[in-house]
């Protein structure tokens, strides 16, 4: 699968190859740590676990150009919800840059505790993502999204 971006006016529509894609296709997890034992109510439960949204940087256009996420990307948009549609109008519920500021390297990763409003514990989302370019052009966003519990 890829991800149509559009260019602004004057330029030809883009492609990524969605490395990105491998989000979906078992790269995603969410990991939580500390949570096992089967309690809750403890400091150290689930509540305070880091679940992190991990993925591989997208490298090519799909016309088989290289695309280097620190000159072609800005963001990655992070779609959330318990519907499982998402729709090109959506609002994300994160933005995350496409490259790490204090190290220069590619984003690929993301806490999904700094979501805004925070999810609940225990509950089921769907979740999918897109790239924003440096020339605010944004990608579809990916489909299917990814179904999990947080």
């Amino acid at each position: 699968m890829v991800w149509r971006m559009k260019e602004k006016s004057g330029h030809r529509d883009l492609w990524i190859a969605l490395g990105l894609l491998s989000l979906f296709l078992g790269i995603f997890w969410i990991s939580c740590s500390g949570g096992g034992g089967g309690g809750g109510g403890t400091s150290s439960g689930p509540d305070n676990a880091a679940r992190l949204l991990r993925w591989t940087a997208p490298i090519q256009f799909a016309d088989g150009g290289a695309l280097d996420p620190a000159k072609d990307l800005s963001a990655y948009e992070v779609f959330i919800n318990e519907s499982g549609t998402f729709l090109p109008t959506d609002t994300p519920r994160a933005v995350t840059p496409a490259v790490e500021a204090s190290s220069g390297n590619p984003t690929t990763s993301f806490d999904l505790a700094k979501v805004s409003p925070p999810l609940q514990v225990g509950k089921t989302y769907f979740l999918t993502m897109r790239t924003v370019e440096k020339n605010g052009g944004k990608s579809a966003i990916a489909l299917p999204a990814v179904r999990f519990v947080y």
